[in-house]
């Protein structure tokens, strides 16, 4: 029994001696790659990496250093779990050595930062420590506990999280640009703190735009989106802001502005939308792009600024104005809506081009200089496109009658009031002549009535007076 015991004591001091001696390796890698069969495991060992880590499988570092150098094509390195994989790191460090620089400078060194992407996979993170790192998550599972990330303000962001079920808690995030980006899934946060960073936090979601022709139910394709912020228009519109967290800690909620821009040639539309994002959101919009519902209003028809009473005519070489109401209920921006005058159904006489706005009514105006005379048809006729190509334009025209005085009635009526005048001029004449005569016969009396309170009058002047004034009375009765 004593010698088994001894025995039994050397071989487990054979094992701890031969694990301790296995714990302690050093591995170089230009690429290591896990196939998806594969599982392996490092404990307690030193991997220089000079390359990528591609895995397929899964792989644990566990109390082990992982240095990530710039891989031999000079690009950065990447750590990439594949769809299906798993990456567990327990207690592990990873970074990346200054190197000589190959400029020949002496004592330049270079920092290589290097990426450790989940795509559709799977990763575990407890107690380690990444620096000069970012980590890109894209779907799948990533659970993180006990990290301490630090970017050396060399990187944009710290965590970069789209569509990924992400559960975090005592997280420590220093010095990058932004700490966590999420996108489209909201992540499960606990005991997150951030150091250095201008910006701690942003939670966006997906964007998505389906235009409709609400006349017809059909979806319209050819549509630009645009996200503004106040003036600025952002580069992308994919994605939009629910909120961000600054640099303080302060959490800024965000309404989102999209305008959508549709080029037609002829014509455009031009909307916009704005609204807070909550979640992943596809924005359903209709549009009215019904043609048909573009209509002429409210004909008038104006001779020289005046307007045309029923049955009154215009004159010849007068200025005539047809004015409309042209009523656009659509959505659609026409660059130039042409008027065309119509003359007995004729066109050619005159066309007015205007700028019609989308869901607006303006009055507008084709003239003519009324050279034809007679009775006429007289109209406004406008074709309108169909912006999707597959239907007849449409044709629209309002007409009202209009007669135009002929040179005989212009001239019959001069003549009659050339004869009105001279009949006015004798009239005045005429009056002037009788208002004239009574001042004189004043006139007289009055001298006739200073003359007798005069001592030197004499009978007979008194006489010859009144004889006088006999003989001017008979005059004018004669006349008369």
């Amino acid at each position: 029994m004593r010698r088994l015991g001894l025995v039994s004591v050397f071989f487990l001091c054979t094992i701890v001696f031969l694990s301790l001696n296995a714990s302690s390796e050093v591995h170089k890698f230009d690429n290591l790659t896990v196939a998806e069969d594969d599982i392996l495991t490092f404990t307690d060992d030193q991997i220089w990496l000079q390359g990528d880590i591609l895995i397929d499988g899964k792989i644990t570092f566990e109390n082990c250093s992982l240095n990530v150098n710039r891989t031999l094509d000079l690009t950065t390195s990447e750590i990439r779990v594949k769809p299906g994989g798993q990456l567990n790191l327990f207690n592990t460090t990873v970074s990346t050595m200054e190197f000589p620089s190959p400029s020949g400078i002496e004592n330049e060194t270079i920092i290589s930062p290097y990426t450790l992407v989940l795509n559709e996979s799977s990763l575990s993170i407890y107690d380690s420590r990444i620096y000069y790192g970012m980590i890109w998550l894209v779907g799948g599972d990533a659970e993180i506990t006990g990290l301490v990330l630090d970017g050396f303000n060399m990187l944009n962001y710290g965590i970069f999280s789209e569509d990924t079920n992400l559960k975090a808690s005592s997280v420590s995030i220093r010095n990058y640009t932004q700490g966590l980006r999420s996108i489209g899934a909201s992540p499960d946060l606990e005991s997150i703190f951030y150091y250095n960073c201008s910006m701690q936090m942003t939670q966006e979601w997906w964007l998505t735009f389906s235009p409709f022709d609400n006349s017809t139910g059909l979806p319209i394709s050819g549509f630009e989106v645009r996200q503004w912020e106040n003036e600025r228009m952002i580069g992308t519109w994919n994605w939009a802001k629910e909120y961000e967290i600054d640099s303080f800690g302060q959490k800024i909620n965000h309404t989102t502005h999209l305008s959508f821009y549709l080029n037609l040639y002829f014509g455009y539309i031009d909307q916009s939308w704005e609204g807070r994002i909550l979640k992943n959101t596809d924005i359903i919009q209709d549009f009215n792009l019904n043609h048909t519902l573009i209509s002429l209003d409210y004909p008038l028809i104006f001779a020289d600024d005046e307007i045309l009473e029923m049955g009154q005519k215009a004159p010849k070489w007068s200025n005539v104005n047809f004015s409309i109401i042209v009523n656009n209920p659509t959505d659609i921006n026409f660059y130039n809506f042409n008027l065309n005058l119509l003359i007995n159904g004729n066109t050619g006489y005159s066309t007015t081009v205007i700028l019609l706005n989308s869901n607006d009514s303006q009055r507008a105006n084709v003239s003519w200089t009324a050279s034809i005379e007679g009775p006429m048809s007289f109209g406004v006729k406008a074709v309108v496109i169909d912006y999707s190509g597959d239907l007849a334009d449409y044709t629209i025209s309002v007409y009202r009658f209009l007669q135009v005085e002929a040179d005989s009635e212009i001239n019959t009526k001069s003549s009659g009031s050339w004869t009105a005048l001279l009949a006015i001029f004798a009239l005045m004449c005429l009056c002037s002549y009788i208002i004239y005569t009574g001042m004189e016969e004043e006139t007289i009396v009055s001298d006739l009535v200073d003359g007798s309170g005069t001592e030197d009058t004499t009978s007979e002047d008194m006489d010859l007076r009144e004889i006088a004034i006999s003989e001017e009375i008979e005059d004018e009765k004669d006349l008369e």
